[in-house]
């Protein structure tokens, strides 16, 4: 009972499994394969025409066609971007409940049958990307249609018949899905264990950059520019070098806690070195000054006596989409990171941004009187 407890309130993996594919390059084959199958659906309405007449006709007319429309702007919107969680959601349904009215409208109670063993489409869809009750109201979709035609069937002296059907739709329509909910919470477990760095708990390198694309493409966070801040402790060897390695990793898990603590709560941190750490956020200006400072100020604050360079770097957010987000991750880094070495041949303990020519001004005027920032390309 626990087991199923746990199963039905699994929560929702769109999110995380939506960054993975994006980090993986999986995205453009997934979206050109769930275009085509959202076109499927201008064939309810082609059946409903030309399919020998259920005797609900004026009904089911009016409902195909909705359907075929929706069909198409599926299509469109699968062609041209990664839906949100809501429009996965809706996308689903629609691919459900097209599936279910086709199969309930059809004249032969055997092709009916038939045809909602396909709901096993949708409810797969559910279980790689939903939770589990949503694929629970996938199957009473398919259990209610299939026993309209059961019923429909043993009245003509076709039981044996209809049940053997109605099993093929159930073993599809349940176990298909089930299949597939393991084996994605299987993969959930083995990614959430190799997420965290082991020393700090901090996002290692791949989480970092997965946990930044869910954040770029749920598009809920207010700002207009993904920032970087690479972050790298200056005479960290000489620390481990005069207080030992004990000391070292003491002070690190320091740092990530202290970075935790001290950034917005928006933004997500990484470790991506030996005492290097990397920082993202959506933020309102071009230049990350005080996202680099805040950094720079939670390493200065730790028992340790540390500081810190400072590299940022900012792109637009609209720029961004699935074709150019994981290049544009790269760029980030790659910037963050030459900006950060700048910084540390400048004496170190400041922050460098790395921005585009329009943005140097701003940043000028931006620099603090102490002379702990500077900004350039």
């Amino acid at each position: 009972m626990r087991s199923i407890l746990r199963w039905w309130r699994s929560p929702d993996q769109y999110d995380w499994l939506s960054s993975y594919m994006h980090a993986r390059g999986f995205t453009r084959p997934a979206q050109i394969l769930m275009a085509v199958i959202a076109a499927s659906g201008a064939l309810v309405p082609a059946n409903a025409l030309w399919s020998p007449a259920p005797a609900n006709f004026a009904l089911l007319t009016p409902a195909a066609v909705v359907a075929g429309v929706a069909g198409l702007g599926y299509t469109v919107l699968w062609l041209t971007r990664w839906p949100t969680r809501t429009q996965s959601i809706g996308f689903a349904s629609f691919i459900c409940l097209s599936i279910g009215l086709g199969s309930w409208a059809a004249a032969d109670p055997q092709i009916g049958l038939m045809a909602c063993a396909a709901l096993a489409v949708s409810g797969g869809y559910f279980a790689f990307f939903h939770s589990a009750r949503l694929v629970t109201a996938n199957l009473v979709v398919a259990l209610v249609v299939a026993t309209t035609h059961v019923w429909a069937m043993a009245t003509h002296g076709e039981l044996v018949l209809a049940l053997t059907m109605v099993f093929l739709v159930i073993e599809l329509n349940a176990g298909v899905p089930l299949a597939i909910q393991i084996m994605v919470h299987a993969l959930g477990i083995d990614l959430i264990k190799s997420d965290r760095d082991p020393l700090t708990g901090l996002l290692n390198r791949r989480s970092f950059q997965r946990a930044v694309v869910a954040m770029v493409l749920d598009g809920q966070r207010a700002g207009d520019y993904l920032a970087f801040a690479m972050i790298d402790l200056d005479r960290f060897k000489a620390l481990n070098d005069t207080l030992g390695h004990n000391a070292g990793d003491d002070a690190l898990v320091e740092v990530g806690r202290a970075l935790g603590a001290r950034l917005p709560s928006s933004a997500i941190v990484g470790r991506v070195g030996g005492e290097e750490f990397l920082v993202a956020d959506i933020i309102t200006s071009p230049v990350a000054e005080t996202l680099g400072e805040q950094a720079r100020a939670a390493v200065t604050a730790t028992h340790y006596g540390l500081t810190a360079s400072v590299g940022t770097a900012a792109v637009d957010v609209t720029s961004l989409n699935t074709a150019t987000i994981v290049d544009s991750l790269h760029w980030l880094t790659m910037q963050s990171d030459v900006a950060m070495y700048t910084a540390k041949r400048a004496g170190g303990n400041r922050v460098h941004h790395h921005g585009p020519l329009q943005t140097r001004r701003a940043a000028s005027d931006a620099e603090h009187e102490d002379g702990r920032n500077v900004t350039g390309g």
